[in-house]
């Protein structure tokens, strides 16, 4: 692209030196180390900022990249944003890096999370009401704990009391749909609206992607109002975008849903004496037609279009569909005796709407599909492209966005992640890890593997890797593109007596980490959520297995209608779709390995495809440059050195 503009700012800005060893932020950071691509990439962020254009950056694993976008964005004075893929992520700019660098300009600083997040007090006074007319002991008295807590917490956070998948959860928290936002009794005590008010006259707010969408696309009544405020939009973790997008422009209808709906409703009836018997009826006849529909989809193993044209299907929806209008019709006539009541009329109005939406109207722009989880369905209307509706808002006169990562270029360059997310006239940064990878990382594909997809692959892998781990003395990391390899691979670790390993889902993310560095001879076994987000350093970890090419499974709705979308305007659905995806993957999952200078590491994939065929020469020239060990022995050997030396290092 034409980057005349950014040569003009280049002679225009004299070299800042935001992180030069001398500035006052250098003498902060204990043992700060001058890294040139985290010092040029200020530079560059800080160019963007005087520009009047947006900016890409990749920034490659160790450069530093918060600190490198925080101090020019800072020193800009600007209203920012700065939105993260993940809440680790988000804690650690807000309690860690940001107040390093907010020393020295003083700003007003927020965080804002998700709902889930934050105590609702409404639900939290009537569920302790209820429970204690059904007495339930065990979840009364934690309900009573929360509440004690709740008269003490600064900001109704409640990780500060509960784990993330604790089951008093759904207790205690609201949704979209049952929050009576304004017109609740508790406004004033509410934490959620205490911490939008919060981000509304802050200088530097910290959200998280669904967070940015949902003020971009929801109605007017659930937005947070961020947007307008804004000067400079920072995106963190840039590459997860397009899929947050296309949820939040597409639209899913779920049974919980309606199963949630029904209990809302009786629980507003239980608060006002329980005195409409045919409202209650009405919700018996919707709860036993629900349950019908989720027993037909669950039992069946078809496809949604194939689904919509089943009769029995057919109409057990027509039958949902009347049942729902006719509590609707009854909220109607009583809506009036609560706020509660009120929004459970709107959101009978809105599950029709989206009812009618999914199960009859079809486009070739989008892909319905259906999944099935823990006895539960959920329909998906979802848009094949974001890109259009992006462009639109990446346009807005007077904000500037940039977008980082670590993973956004494929082959060296960023056509793929542009054409998703609709970006165009944009600067384009790349600032290469400080890492030398040559001298830090060997890697290994073993021979002889057969063909992937199947157990017979993953028992051979785990056959061929067995003794490298052995030598390595566990200190591995094994990532897996299926639950099922994992499964597999757990089961047959059992038999090796001599190796201890944990695996994903066992315990919560951040005390699984901490339970691998304290074992010894340990194997993490994980999937797709520990690809990326993920820091363990030094002698911890000095193996990383991934099982195959990371490409997206053919077989996913979404995916087949992307390819299938791109083959028929007269593209190639896997050159220009699953490789670039498969790239971007590929680099999260290798970036788990070296996480700082002193690291050193093996690398092995389990897929012979990236020295086999034509498209694994641009897989491997998306992952840094190092050696490729040509034998078993070699990856032995480079293991036991690295073993002896850190035993040496003791």
């Amino acid at each position: 692209m034409d980057n005349q503009e950014l040569d003009k700012l280049n002679a225009e800005f004299l070299t800042t030196n935001f992180l030069n060893s001398e500035t006052a932020f250098a003498k902060q950071v204990p043992n700060f180390v001058v890294r040139p691509s985290q010092s040029a990439m200020a530079d560059f962020v800080h160019k963007i900022i005087q520009s009047n254009r947006n900016g890409i950056v990749e920034a490659g694993t160790g450069t530093g990249k918060t600190f490198a976008y925080l101090l020019p964005a800072l020193s800009s004075k600007q209203k920012i944003i700065i939105s993260t893929g993940t809440k680790n992520l988000q804690d650690q700019l807000f309690y860690q890096d940001l107040p390093l660098v907010n020393q020295f300009h003083k700003l007003k600083i927020a965080i804002l999370k998700g709902r889930a997040n934050y105590l609702c007090p409404k639900r939290l006074e009537e569920n302790i009401s209820i429970l204690s007319e059904n007495v339930n002991d065990k979840i009364l008295s934690d309900l009573v704990n929360i509440k004690a807590w709740s008269k003490q917490t600064k900001n109704g956070d409640l990780t500060e009391v509960l784990d993330d998948n604790n089951s008093l959860i759904p207790l205690v928290t609201s949704t979209s749909e049952n929050c009576l936002g304004r017109e609740c009794q508790f406004i004033t005590r509410c934490p959620i609206y205490q911490a939008r008010d919060r981000a509304q006259s802050a200088d530097v707010v910290v959200v998280n992607h669904h967070l940015l969408f949902s003020d971009l696309v929801l109605d007017n009544d659930r937005k947070m109002g961020l947007l307008p405020n804004a000067d400079l939009i920072i995106i963190d973790e840039a590459h997860q975008l397009p899929s947050t997008a296309r949820q939040f422009y597409g639209e899913s209808l779920s049974s919980s849903q309606f199963i949630d709906f029904v209990e809302d409703v009786r629980k507003e009836q239980t608060i006002l004496g329980k005195d409409d018997p045919e409202l209650a009826a009405s919700l018996d006849g919707l709860s036993q037609l629900v349950e019908r529909l989720e027993n037909h989809i669950i039992q069946s193993n078809e496809d949604l279009n194939s689904l919509l044209k089943n009769l029995i299907i057919i109409e057990a929806i027509d039958e949902l569909d009347m049942a729902l209008g006719t509590v609707l019709h009854r909220l109607d006539l009583v809506k009036m005796r609560s706020p509660g009541l009120l929004n459970c009329s709107r959101r009978a109005v809105r599950l029709l709407d989206l009812l009618m939406l999914i199960t009859t109207r079809q486009s070739s722009e989008s892909v319905y599909w259906v999944e099935r989880r823990h006895k539960r369905f959920v329909l998906y209307l979802t848009p094949l492209s974001v890109a259009t509706e992006l462009a639109s808002v990446f346009s807005q006169p007077g904000k500037r966005w940039i977008f980082v990562s670590a993973t956004l270029s494929v082959a060296g360059s960023f056509e793929h992640i542009k054409a998703k997310l609709g970006l165009k006239n944009i600067f384009e940064g790349q600032f290469e890890s400080p890492f030398n990878y040559l001298r830090q990382v060997k890697a290994y594909v073993p021979k002889d593997l057969p063909p992937t997809g199947n157990d017979h692959h993953t028992k051979a892998l785990l056959s061929a890797v067995l003794p490298i781990i052995r030598v390595n003395h566990g200190r591995t990391f094994f990532l897996f593109t299926s639950h099922r390899a994992l499964k597999l691979t757990a089961g047959l670790l059992q038999n090796e007596f001599d190796i201890t390993f944990l695996m994903q889902g066992a315990l919560p993310k951040k005390r699984l980490l901490e339970k691998f560095i304290q074992l010894e001879r340990c194997v993490l076994l994980a999937t797709h959520s520990f690809w990326e987000g993920v820091d363990v350093r030094g002698a911890d970890l000095n193996c990383l297995i991934i099982d195959k090419l990371p490409f997206d499974s053919p077989a996913s709705p979404v995916v087949s209608a992307q390819l299938k979308a791109i083959d028929l305007n007269g593209g190639n659905g896997f050159n220009e779709y699953s490789l670039p995806e498969a790239a971007i993957s590929l680099k999260q999952g290798f970036g788990r390995l070296i996480r700082q200078e002193s690291d050193r590491g093996l690398f092995v994939l389990g897929d012979r495809r990236i020295n086999e065929r034509t498209y694994g020469k641009m897989l491997r020239q998306s992952l840094p440059e190092m050696d490729w060990l040509a034998s078993e022995s070699d990856a032995l050997t480079f293991v036991e050195e690295l073993f002896v030396k850190d035993l040496g290092a003791l």
